[in-house]
């Protein structure tokens, strides 16, 4: 598609081009799902999007690009208090409520960004976060350019085996409400590795023993279990939907990943991925096709592990500015 080089306009969103934003969004996520087929396709559905951007933009002004009345991006967002555990206010645009037209992001980004941030300002966000499609490097560059940095990483795989082979020396089971103490534990730990260098993530309380039995009682939800003998070695925790994944990994036949932690002893020996392939083949065998995980870039560990065998479809970035 051809674009002259005129500036956009760039005013507050206007209701009446709904329909244009949805499908401006639902074209480049049909490119995504090229690259990455294991992503669901529900957000392909322009009246789904169409209703999301309705309830969006009823509680935040939003901003758009246009040409001669033809619409080039938009903007939406939500207004979080208490930003991801701190005690600061943010201003976060989740990935299917922004686009910009393939070949021209630079420039529409930036200029809505302009607009957006000065409402941001009124409203005293002191951070800015933006989710983004994985496949779409010139946005990457145009956000990473206007001060901001990556933060958060959704993936996802099909619930198909991993083909390696975990250790024979460890017991991989699913839990019980029988294992909820020896659960707590590990999440205690779980949670100080988050807080821990380079991580430095807010401290958050672990689970204790009630809250996993209780958890673990849930339909569909399950922990599944590393053991050295009688030692916990990890753990890795499945549910339905995971708080503050992005939309579009989310549907009926996707299963979430929400916690995982392996002991530091027993790192380097392919637990996690044992832990990863019992659980999967059983999510398959429950009629689950894909299985979404979402981490924090910051977390090597992580890092290292994930993107083996999941793929990227969206990169959260973040910027926290100086004043």
């Amino acid at each position: 598609m051809k674009h002259n080089s005129r500036p956009p306009q760039i005013t507050c969103f206007d209701k009446d081009y709904l329909p244009e934003a949805a499908a401006l969004f639902v074209r480049n996520f049909r490119k995504l799902r090229l690259s990455v087929p294991e992503a669901p396709s529900l957000m392909e559905e322009p009246e789904r999007v169409t209703t999301m951007l309705a309830e969006l933009f009823a509680s935040c002004p939003g901003v758009m690009a246009l040409d001669q009345g033809r619409l080039l991006g938009y903007m939406g967002w939500f207004i979080v208090d208490e930003f991801r555990g701190t005690d600061r206010k943010g201003a976060y645009c989740p990935e299917w409520g922004h686009a910009a037209a393939e070949g021209i992001q630079s420039n529409v980004y930036r200029a809505m960004y302009r607009l957006a941030a000065e409402q941001w300002a009124d409203q005293k966000c002191q951070v800015h976060a933006v989710t983004l499609l994985a496949n779409d490097p010139e946005a990457e560059k145009v956000w990473f350019w206007n001060g901001f940095g990556l933060m958060g990483v959704d993936a996802v795989r099909s619930t198909q085996p991993l083909g390696v082979a975990g250790p024979s020396d460890f017991g991989i089971r699913k839990s019980t409400s029988a294992d909820a103490e020896l659960l707590s534990v590990l999440d205690a730990e779980h949670w100080m590795h988050y807080s821990s260098a380079p991580i430095f993530m807010v401290p958050h309380t672990p689970g204790n023993a009630a809250e996993f039995s209780a958890f673990i009682d849930k339909p569909e939800n399950s922990v599944w279990l590393a053991m050295d003998g009688h030692n916990p070695a990890g753990f890795i925790q499945f549910e339905r939907v995971s708080f503050g994944a992005a939309q579009v990994v989310q549907s009926e036949t996707t299963i979430a990943i929400t916690g995982a932690y392996v002991r530091p002893e027993y790192r380097g020996k392919k637990i996690a991925a044992a832990i990863l392939n019992a659980a999967l083949m059983d999510y398959a065998a429950l009629g689950f096709v894909r299985c979404s995980v979402d981490f924090e870039s910051f977390n090597p560990e992580a890092v290292g592990f994930w993107m083996r065998y999941f793929r990227p479809v969206c990169l959260s970035v973040v910027r926290v500015p100086e004043t």
